[in-house]
């Protein structure tokens, strides 16, 4: 009768190598999966941002206790600018940076012919922004005539 206790090589060998299968399927999956999820949180951060700059350019007035607010006429108030060559856009009030964000390594950011940059939100800026993942995911902030905007995973048309 043979007592053997322990694992054989060849046993030792299998397991390890049904690891490194696993493993070279898993890796893969989830960096694109972390990518994804990064591309749309990067899109949020966007959205938000454009949400705060709109904010700056509104007109607070307090009047019999009610809050009224009116767009500034100035249009060069609160803009969004984007630095393309350094993955970086900003808002800016009066040429002071007030808030940026930098993407991600290996993120870019762009935006089309028809968009007047430094965004500002007022009627006829039309076109949209292009943010791409470093896996080339894109997700696009499109720009209607009437000033507002919305995020989409397909391109415009």
């Amino acid at each position: 009768m043979n007592n053997q206790r322990g694992l054989a090589t060849f046993e030792i060998i299998l397991v390890v190598m049904i690891i490194a299968v696993l493993t070279t399927i898993a890796v893969p999956k989830m960096a694109r999966l972390v990518d994804k999820v990064q591309l749309d949180y990067e899109m949020k951060i966007f959205l938000s941002t454009l949400d705060f700059t709109k904010s700056l350019n509104k007109n607070v007035s307090y009047n019999r206790d009610i809050f009224q607010y009116a767009p500034l006429d100035k249009p060069s108030d609160a803009v969004i600018n984007i630095v393309e060559k350094s993955r970086r856009y900003e808002v800016k009030q009066d040429s002071e940076v007030l808030q940026f964000h930098n993407l991600p390594e290996n993120f870019s950011i762009e935006h089309n012919e028809s968009l007047k940059v430094p965004i500002s939100f007022f009627k006829g800026n039309t076109g949209h922004v292009t943010l791409t993942s470093k896996f080339g995911d894109k997700r696009y902030i499109i720009f209607d005539s009437v000033g507002r905007w919305r995020g989409d995973n397909q391109p415009p048309q």
